[in-house]
């Protein structure tokens, strides 16, 4: 099981939603917890006792019908797991579970709800297309494909087998643009089968079938790649500045307009990254940053960087501005600072939460640590010491 199917599960536990199955299985994975950090913070407290407390929890929880072994052996290896049970701060570790409780039987009137599955589409006459407005199946059709809506989460391209329609190299295509909102994620199979991930506030523009030597594409915002192989047409990305170009990979690249860099993380194949200036080769496990600098590349836990796409979120010693960042663009709200300059060099975050809770259960989480604090105004949050 991994650590975000056992998060989920656990979560669907608190909410009551759980099979007896499903506890057994709960019960069978808990000391498979993965880890959060290579080296436990002593300053949070004593690991083994902690790590006793949140196992004693969920066996009163769960009311496991046999007893759990807590094993001498020193071990990290339970912490991650944790993360959706303790979230792990710069400034302290707390039990989150009892204030989630109380915030379910009394919810706010500030309550803000997490995004969901919406993004519109634009074709290449203009024409705007609500997806989640529209229902499953085909849409559109142009240059030999077939645009349809396969699900309340993705649209696909695919040839139309029942036309001789071949596209010259001559010969430009038609270009879609597929556009996720503040708030919103949504998936797009292009025609070449290559997957895309869109995070929120984030776009694509790419052609409806791809003709010539290279497939190119155009992101604003975040993404998740998985590029299908074809040697004979290199795949390009092209974001502030920088172009990605693969053969056949599985990579996540983060470009926000407003954003000083653009982040690519390899997953899996090979990447070039190539600006007007330089360029740079990663391999699996690596993240090439590039900014008016050039580029940088260092070594990064490629399963933090797609947490997003699984439904969570991951901070990993990660500043205020970025973690409120993240959090305005899922919830769609607006986020002011009451003292920007005293809070920026003090906090950072470290820990892992579901994207689907409701904003105040995310905001109290970082509020437990007693570094940070938050008023709700409709949809402004503002961040106090």
């Amino acid at each position: 099981m991994s650590k975000q199917d056992f998060i989920s599960l656990y979560e669907k536990f608190l909410s009551g939603q759980c099979t007896d199955e499903e506890k057994q299985l709960l019960e069978s994975h808990y000391s498979e917890i993965k880890l959060m950090n290579n080296e436990w913070d002593n300053t949070l407290g004593d690991e083994e006792v902690i790590k006793a407390q949140i196992i004693a929890k969920m066996q009163s929880e769960l009311d496991f019908s046999k007893p759990i072994e807590i094993t001498q052996k020193r071990s990290n290896a339970w912490l991650k797991y944790a993360a959706s049970i303790v979230f792990l701060l710069s400034s302290g570790l707390f039990s989150w579970h009892y204030w989630e409780q109380k915030t379910r039987n009394n919810q706010s009137v500030n309550n803000i709800l997490p995004g969901k599955n919406q993004a519109y589409l634009t074709l290449s006459n203009g024409q705007s297309i609500i997806l989640n407005n529209t229902k499953n199946g085909q849409i559109g059709g142009t240059s030999g494909v077939i645009i349809k809506k396969i699900s309340d989460s993705i649209l696909s391209y695919t040839k139309n087998n029942n036309t001789n329609n071949n596209i010259k190299n001559t010969i430009v295509p038609d270009s879609n643009s597929l556009t996720v909102p503040r708030g919103g994620i949504y998936q797009t199979i292009l025609s070449d089968g290559t997957k895309v991930w869109l995070n929120s506030a984030s776009s694509i523009k790419y052609p409806v079938a791809f003709a010539g030597k290279e497939r190119r594409v155009v992101l604003s915002g975040e993404a998740y790649f998985e590029v299908a192989k074809n040697r004979k047409m290199p795949f390009k990305v092209t974001v502030n500045g920088m172009n990605v170009q693969v053969l056949g990979t599985h990579f996540n690249v983060m470009g926000y307009p407003e954003d000083k860099e653009v982040k690519t993380t390899l997953l899996e194949g090979s990447v070039k990254l190539q600006s007007a200036h330089n360029n740079t080769r990663l391999v699996p496990g690596q993240q090439g940053v590039f900014n008016n600098t050039g580029f940088t590349v260092a070594t990064v836990n490629t399963d933090d960087v797609v947490a997003w796409k699984e439904g969570f979120f991951v901070f990993d010693n990660e500043s205020i501005e970025s973690t409120m960042q993240k959090i305005s663009r899922w919830y769609n709200v607006e986020v002011v600072f009451e003292n920007k300059n005293s809070m920026s060099n003090q906090h950072s975050f470290g820990g892992t939460i579901s994207r689907h809770k409701n904003i105040d259960i995310v905001l109290k989480a970082l509020e437990a640590t007693g570094s940070v604090h938050f008023k709700i105004t409709e949809r402004r949050i503002t961040v106090m010491d």
